[in-house]
């Protein structure tokens, strides 16, 4: 009997273990889940001009995010069909609790304006990785972000 009540108790203990571990327990974001400074490595193929075809593009640079969801770049290197430009980005995030956000970038490219740059994004890792998708029309583009310093 001793022993049956001990399997029992265990196994409340494991139903309770599993319960906390839940879907109802995921990972809750908020702009503070993005803070800190990331890497960001994008890839894939952009229109150079209006009407022009799609050219590979990629590239790199670091951000850095505040709890208010403000992304600001200074310092992105830009390869678009094999010519080198300098970007920088700013824009302010709207992240769900579910952890998925959008954004729209003001971009300049080599200290010029350049079209708004809008991106749907996830957050995952508790804040440490986020990957995003341009969602221009015509653009291929992905960005994967990784956290390299809290702020």
């Amino acid at each position: 009997m001793k022993f049956r009540n001990l399997m029992i108790a265990s196994g409340l203990v494991v139903q309770g273990l599993l319960l906390t571990s839940s879907p109802a327990r995921a990972q809750q974001c908020t702009a503070r889940t993005a803070v800190g400074r990331y890497t960001v490595v994008c890839d894939g193929f952009l229109t150079p001009a209006p009407n022009s075809p799609l050219v590979p593009a990629k590239e790199l640079a670091t951000v850095v995010g505040d709890s208010s969801g403000t992304f600001k770049s200074s310092d992105g290197i830009l390869s678009l069909g094999g010519i080198i430009l300098r970007s920088a980005v700013i824009g302010t995030g709207v992240t769900k609790p579910d952890c998925t956000g959008t954004i729209t970038y003001k971009q300049h490219i080599n200290g010029q304006a350049a079209p708004d740059l809008h991106l749907a994004y996830v957050v995952s890792n508790n804040g440490d990785t986020i990957d995003g998708i341009d969602t221009d029309p015509g653009a291929v583009f992905s960005c994967h972000l990784t956290r390299i310093e809290n702020e």
